[in-house]
């Protein structure tokens, strides 16, 4: 296995399963807000997808907008019947609850896989629609051949985009799967003698370089899902620099995780 898990080479195999695919689908966005991080999501998302023939619909609100106009909006968005999934760009404004637009696109246009059903489908073994962050965690893992099988397995973030599918997806019994998980969070007491006993690290509680290698094991695999900006540069949620000392393989950031998050995305158009 290599020493620096790159994510663009991962990216780039399912961006190319996606470019031969004879039917094109349409994405519908809903960004409320300019919001700067949600600005150049969106950016990259269209870019990606019109490289693969994906069309991008956005539906781009004023932060002022009420509540009911964005829900009237969004609703006659997914009733169009013209896109094929829909994604929420987050962060919303304040007061704004993200659960109520989710069931108003309803599971069959979640490209997230957020729906109550969706995720209650992930939760019992049978996901029809994985989130694209834990997904694309599983999909390095699967590019690089990384056993989890019985590993002690320790994700440091409880969110419900990432650590709590990507536990539940870890602990299935297939493959990508088998791992003993314990899950970390703010509240964790001794976080870094836990973490430290894991064969694998996976980080995603949203603090730039939050783990150093005095929360790493000699020779563990860590995975760095976060997206922080700090003095002017992208960073994660590991310090890179330390970790990489004393990890078997790391992810970097950016270039890791986050670059196989939108090609997760946009296949998932084709699995809804």
């Amino acid at each position: 296995m290599e020493k620096t898990l790159k994510g663009n080479v991962v990216a780039e195999s399912i961006f190319k399963t996606l470019k031969n695919q004879k039917q094109k689908r349409k994405l519908g966005v809903l960004r409320v807000g300019n919001d700067p991080g949600s600005s150049y999501y969106l950016k990259s998302i269209t870019k990606k997808a019109d490289k693969v023939g994906i069309f991008v619909e956005t539906l781009e609100l004023d932060e002022k907008t009420s509540e009911e106009e964005v829900k009237k909006l969004l609703k006659e968005m997914a009733e169009s019947k013209k896109v094929d999934g829909i994604l929420i760009l987050e962060p919303l404004p304040k007061g704004m609850n993200i659960n109520d637009l989710i069931e108003i696109i309803g599971k069959d246009l979640d490209v997230e896989g957020m729906h109550p059903y969706n995720l209650g489908k992930l939760l019992i073994g049978e996901p029809t629609i994985i989130p694209s962050t834990p997904g694309a965690v599983l999909e390095l893992m699967k590019y690089y051949n990384i056993d989890t099988t019985g590993k002690e397995t320790v994700i440091i973030g409880r969110s419900n985009v990432v650590g709590k599918p990507l536990a539940n997806l870890l602990l299935r019994k297939v493959p990508l799967g088998n791992a003993t998980v314990t899950v970390c969070h703010s509240r964790t007491k001794d976080i870094k003698n836990i973490s430290k006993k894991a064969d694998i690290l996976i980080v995603a509680i949203g603090q730039a370089e939050f783990v150093t290698d005095e929360f790493i094991k000699d020779g563990a695999i860590v995975i760095d899902v976060g997206t922080n900006e700090k003095d002017g540069k992208m960073v994660g949620d590991v310090h890179f620099e330390s970790a990489e000392k004393i990890a078997s393989a790391i992810t970097p950031v950016p270039g890791g995780v986050g670059s196989i998050t939108t090609a997760m995305l946009l296949s998932n158009l084709y699995k809804l």
